[in-house]
């Protein structure tokens, strides 16, 4: 199961890193503007200086050549167009004057130009920068509006405002190079120009501090908005992985508990610290198995203590509590346990019972068709040399009738070759049952019926023949007629020959009975004989297993291939010690419309 974030999560950062994103460029648009209107504002500000240092420039000179005019009478009468400019002596004068505005300001220089950037007169600082040659652009907004202002970068990288204004043309008289302009010639707005020279440093200084605040404050809320948004990521992301975890822990809960099998983990002591259900139905019926010690358990591997299943290193056959499981133990890494211990281990248990039963059914399958084949093969090729062997017995036994002991050996011939025949008889039934015929049978008649038939058989016994009806079994059996009677028989015959090994003074009794278990109908044969050994128990249902000197070890594997063709089957109970010994042989059927699939056989081994 991966663990991730998922895809609305993903939506939601992705939504996220997008407003984060789009705010960050709304900030950056937002100061940019700022920015500009700011440097805007301090240009217009800068423009606004300078325009009135040069209006106000414009008019001291124009109040200084006024008053030199008046210190000069009759020179204004005597002046007219084309007159040369005043004397010398006011240069002096304006000279002074401009100087100390340079040096009481942040003007840098004043200069008077005519058109095409021609200096008629300059005055700049010791330190100032040079008066820079002003573009085409500047002359052809001067000749149109009388205004004109930039902002000058120099080689060394320092900023100059510079500010041109179109003056009268009678101010040009103040120096001797502008005559010309002085007296019209230079064409409409041909000048002079007054130039000058603003240091922004104050001004871009505060701009500076400005801009560096507005930046530092962009940034600082921009990783603010990128911290905000990657701790809402690790939140979200951390909320997906804990919701994870707790839908993978409750997957792996859920899976524990619905497993078939069994899990288990055992620490290095061989206390069991985890189990699951599977655990607690397959080892304790159900009961608590944490904290208990796994070799305590009720567990056996051939005989062997269960806690061999621990250190073995392949899955282990055990039997606990009647059922058939298989064991596997691997230890488990101190990284993969709970509390980091080395040594403990991990169990799994299987219920094999099923599957061994089914393993059962196939051997004796091929049991039953070994047999089948040998019976095939015996009954054609002895049954005819026997049919004239048992005929010339019965001839011998009528040609020697009254002389013993010869008429005695032609009839045990006569009976041996009687009783090979029924042998063979019953391996061809169990090679080649036929499929039953159900009916309903009376159990009360079909009790009468056998009570007869054995009539003298218990009578040479001397054993007692006992029919129990459950009162709430049914009155009816839901088999073969002539299969449950063959196989009844072969169930009484062996109870016949069981308490006929009593010894003198025991009870010799026979019950047969009719009884309800588990919505099925059974018909059992209880005897008060010896009993059966576990092994003889174990082994009763196989073709050829017998106890007795002159059986042949087909009954009961004939009635257990009866019971198994109505999809029954066959218990088998029996004690050797106290006053209830004997054996108890029950054929459980299935009810009328059932099912004729065959069933394991709970009493087997």
């Amino acid at each position: 199961m991966d663990i991730g974030i998922r895809s609305d999560s993903r939506s939601y950062l992705g939504a996220a890193a997008l407003a984060v994103v789009l705010i960050g460029l709304a900030l950056s648009f937002l100061t940019w503007q700022n920015l500009e209107r700011q440097r805007q504002t301090i240009e217009e500000h800068l423009f606004l200086s300078s325009q009135v240092i040069l209006r106000g420039v414009e008019s001291a000179m124009s109040r200084e050549m006024r008053g030199f005019e008046r210190l000069l009478p009759g020179m204004h009468a005597r002046r007219g167009a084309g007159q040369p400019p005043l004397p010398d002596p006011l240069a002096p004068r304006l000279r002074e004057m401009l100087s100390e505005l340079i040096e009481t300001s942040d003007v840098e220089f004043v200069a008077f130009m005519a058109a095409g950037g021609r200096v008629l007169f300059s005055v700049r600082s010791a330190t100032g920068p040079e008066i820079p040659p002003l573009p085409a652009s500047a002359w052809e907004q001067l000749a149109a509006t009388g205004e004109w202002a930039a902002l000058y970068k120099g080689s060394g990288g320092a900023e100059t405002f510079v500010s041109g204004l179109r003056t009268k043309p009678g101010l040009a008289r103040l120096c001797p190079e502008g005559q010309e302009l002085a007296a019209g010639r230079g064409g409409p707005g041909a000048g002079p120009y007054l130039v000058v020279g603003i240091t922004p440093h104050k001004h871009l200084e505060t701009f500076g501090k400005f801009r560096r605040t507005a930046l530092l404050q962009t940034g600082y809320v921009l990783m603010v908005a990128v911290f905000l948004w990657g701790l809402g990521a690790a939140y979200v992301r951390r909320r997906d992985q804990g919701r994870e975890l707790h839908r993978l822990e409750s997957f792996h809960s859920r899976l524990l508990d619905a497993m078939p099998d069994g899990l288990l983990t055992v620490s290095a002591a061989g206390g069991i610290r985890a189990a699951n259900p599977a655990a607690r139905d397959l080892l304790a019926g159900g009961g608590e198995l944490v904290g208990q010690r796994f070799d305590a358990l009720d567990l056996e591997t051939d005989g062997v203590p269960g806690a061999s299943c621990l250190w073995g290193k392949g899955w282990e056959q055990a039997r606990a509590g009647g059922r058939s499981l298989e064991i596997l133990s691997m230890p488990l890494p101190p990284a993969a346990s709970a509390e980091g211990e080395a040594g403990e281990r991990l169990v799994l248990v299987r219920d094999r019972t099923d599957l061994k039963a089914l393993e059962d059914d196939l051997a004796e399958a091929r049991q039953q068709a070994a047999i089948g084949r040998l019976a095939a093969g015996l009954a054609h090729e002895i049954r005819n040399p026997l049919s004239a062997l048992r005929g010339f017995a019965q001839f011998f036994k009528k040609k020697l009738e009254g002389r013993q002991p010869e008429e005695q050996y032609a009839a045990t011939m006569v009976s041996e070759a009687d009783r090979l025949d029924k042998v063979i008889s019953d391996l061809m039934f169990l090679s080649r049952p036929r499929a039953p015929e159900k009916a309903d049978v009376d159990a009360a008649a079909l009790a009468g019926d056998l009570r007869a038939l054995l009539r003298f058989d218990l009578e040479h016994q001397g054993a007692e023949l006992v029919v129990d009806m459950d009162p709430g079994a049914p009155a009816v059996v839901h088999a073969d007629p002539d299969m449950l009677k063959q196989a009844l028989l072969n169930l009484l015959l062996n109870s016949l020959a069981a308490v006929g090994a009593n010894p003198p003074g025991e009870p010799r009794r026979i019950v047969l009975g009719v009884a309800q278990r588990d919505g099925r109908a059974c018909v059992a044969v209880r005897d008060t004989g010896p009993g059966m050994t576990e092994q003889e128990r174990a082994h009763a249902l196989e073709p050829f297993f017998t106890s007795k000197k002159e059986g042949t070890g087909l009954g009961l594997a004939i009635v257990h291939r009866i019971v198994r063709n109505h999809g029954g089957r066959v218990d088998i109970e029996t004690r050797r010690d106290g006053p209830d010994h004997g054996t108890e042989v029950r054929l459980c059927f299935p009810p009328a419309g059932a099912g004729d699939a065959c069933e394991p056989e709970q009493g087997e081994p």
